[in-house]
């Protein structure tokens, strides 16, 4: 059970020195987690976490092998065929993400990627997504641990429609605001949901909110 409430890039404390990001895609993190017990359906061992710093959306792919090309191929698949390439990808400096097949990934599509050992999670406010992952895989993992991997769709959209405690916003990122079935049930107003008129204003907010809590980590 220990290896589901832990991830890899834990570090030991230091003095934090906080990425700051302004917009949706400006700055992507990856993250690897891992190795878990080989889950009983997929065969899976490891998720790869694809965090938009600013916003804080998450993709949540799990993976059987964690090699470079497969992150490669799961980056592209998941995220960047998606929402296109962002200006900065930031990962630690593992084998996979040093390879050749990652930095001509990055060369080809224009991606400054950063790779550092003193990459903690913390600093760039995707700590608190992976360790809310790892609680909720840890909480629905039965007894012999192969099923981590059932409900990582459900989990992305935990994580998705939750007020990120950094931004204090939800929808940044798609510039709406999600519908979740307790709304439905309380019958939120039609329209409420669209935010894209405000949503400067609402980047402004979540700089001034990830500002905020940025300096209450140095201090």
């Amino acid at each position: 059970m220990c290896q589901l409430n832990n991830y890899r890039n834990a570090l030991p404390a230091g003095r934090l020195i906080p990425i700051v990001s302004n917009y949706p895609n400006e700055i992507v993190t990856l993250d690897l987690l891992g190795p878990y017990p080989v889950s009983r359906v997929r065969r899976n061992r490891y998720v790869l976490v694809i965090t938009d710093h600013f916003s804080k959306w998450a993709e949540i792919i799990p993976l059987k092998k964690a090699s470079a090309r497969v992150i490669a191929d799961n980056f592209f698949d998941n995220y960047i065929s998606r929402f296109v390439a962002p200006i900065k990808l930031i990962s630690d400096n593992g084998p996979q993400f040093i390879s050749d097949i990652f930095e001509n990934l990055s060369e080809r599509l224009g991606i400054r990627h950063v790779k550092t050992v003193v990459y903690r999670p913390r600093a760039n406010g995707t700590e608190r997504v992976n360790r809310d992952l790892m609680q909720m895989i840890a909480n629905y993992v039965n007894e012999q641990h192969d099923t981590w991997d059932q409900f990582l769709r459900e989990f992305a959209y935990a994580v998705r429609t939750a007020v990120n405690e950094t931004t204090g916003k939800t929808e940044l990122f798609s510039g709406r605001k999600f519908i979740t079935p307790f709304q439905k049930l309380v019958m939120v107003p039609d329209g409420t949901e669209f935010v894209v008129g405000d949503i400067e204003r609402l980047f402004e907010e979540a700089r001034r909110n990830t500002k905020a809590r940025h300096e209450k980590w140095e201090k």
